[in-house]
């Protein structure tokens, strides 16, 4: 029993983590997208390889989202994963948080058939792409902690409003540390993607400090609860890591990115300080995964 309970408990981390990261992808190649100049070129198949990568990305969601609601089916029903099979369909039709899995997944499905199209997507295009990751950040919202307080709730605006900014400053770092600034462009290209990015960075971080402090008092509720409890001492770790990211982020900000404007060696240090941010934006995805297993103090 205890077995099986192990195993529920690492499905239902693995699922949310692979998740949140395919969808932090597919946030981040969204705005690389809008980033780079209509008129850069395709330098070594760099479209070709984005689309490649954002249907890996959205394919791996996708099955997460599906590993996610056996999990929970296990959850509600006390079970093993086995026996989990056999209450599945159920739970997906016949319950609130069922139909919001299928929803969210319906969601990444149809980003995943955009992005196969082997061609730029018109403005329309991208913007249907927009709406369907919307839509995805609000029902996946839903199903966490702060939907128990209702669907048009302060917490769940924050809580909708914290996933999205997280997903595109993680997104951002990772798509442009490993595979934009991986691509020779021209200079000007280069400085306009990285001040775009520098933009985006700064407002998400805005955004994620204010819903991240107002949720995180909403469910830790004291500061004792913060130190003597395993769902706080796991908060503080998912914001150890994001504060060692901001450094980094500030390093590159402030003297990174100006360098880079120069060189394509500043170019190289800075992909390499985006990598090492992405590892880091990594564990807090993990903690965060980690954080969504567990009842807050204030819950129970």
């Amino acid at each position: 029993m205890e077995a099986g309970v192990d195993a529920v408990w690492l499905l239902q981390v693995g699922s949310a983590f692979l998740l949140n990261c395919g969808f932090s992808w597919l946030a981040g190649s969204w705005c690389a997208r809008r980033w780079l100049p209509a008129g850069a070129g395709d330098p070594a198949g760099f479209d070709a390889c984005m689309r490649v990568l954002d249907m890996l990305a959205a394919g791996v969601a996708i099955a997460a989202g599906g590993l996610s609601l056996l999990a929970a089916t296990a959850v509600m029903g006390g079970t093993g994963l086995r026996e989990a099979c056999g209450m599945f369909w159920m739970m997906a039709t016949t319950t609130a948080y069922g139909w919001s899995g299928c929803v969210a997944v319906a969601a990444l499905a149809a980003v995943l058939a955009l992005r196969s199209v082997r061609r730029r997507l018109p403005p329309a295009g991208e913007l249907a792409v927009l709406l369907g990751m919307g839509v995805f950040a609000g029902t996946r919202s839903s199903m966490g902690h702060a939907g128990e307080q209702g669907l048009w709730s302060l917490p769940m605006a924050a809580e909708s409003i914290h996933l999205s900014a997280i997903s595109v400053w993680a997104g951002v770092v990772a798509v442009s540390g490993l595979l934009v600034l991986q691509v020779r462009w021209e200079m000007d290209a280069v400085n306009r993607y990285l001040n775009w990015m520098s933009h985006a960075a700064t407002a998400a971080l805005a955004a994620i400090a204010i819903t991240g402090i107002y949720s995180g008092w909403h469910r830790v509720g004291s500061a004792g609860n913060l130190i003597y409890t395993v769902y706080g001492i796991t908060l503080l770790s998912k914001v150890a890591l994001v504060l060692v990211a901001i450094g980094i982020g500030g390093y590159n900000k402030f003297i990174g990115l100006p360098a880079a404007s120069r060189s394509p060696d500043g170019v190289a240090v800075v992909r390499l300080a985006l990598r090492i941010e992405t590892v880091l934006l990594l564990g807090a995805i993990l903690a965060a995964a980690m954080l969504t297993s567990q009842q807050p103090p204030t819950a129970i």
